[in-house]
């Protein structure tokens, strides 16, 4: 996946869609491996992106923040989620 979001980034761009799926499959996995610490920042660049993208109401971006949430909660952060 990191190869993957690093190919993509070169040759699409940070912004392209692709990039930002790429972006949120690692994240995921990130996540399901249990390295919170190291998904949190991939969610808030993916959520990040996404609105500025495809905008605010775009249902990948509701999707990018429902990501974020969820791994804020798990992370014990629910001022935040």
């Amino acid at each position: 996946y990191r190869e993957a979001l690093e190919a993509r980034r070169e040759v699409l761009g940070a912004r392209h869609p692709n990039t930002l799926s790429s972006m949120g499959n690692l994240a995921i996995l990130l996540k399901d491996q249990g390295k919170l610490d190291e998904a949190e920042p991939l969610y808030r660049e993916a959520l990040e992106a996404t609105r500025e993208v495809l905008g605010v109401r775009h249902p990948d971006t509701l999707g990018s923040m429902h990501n974020l949430g969820g791994v804020l909660k798990n992370q014990g952060k629910l001022d935040e989620a």
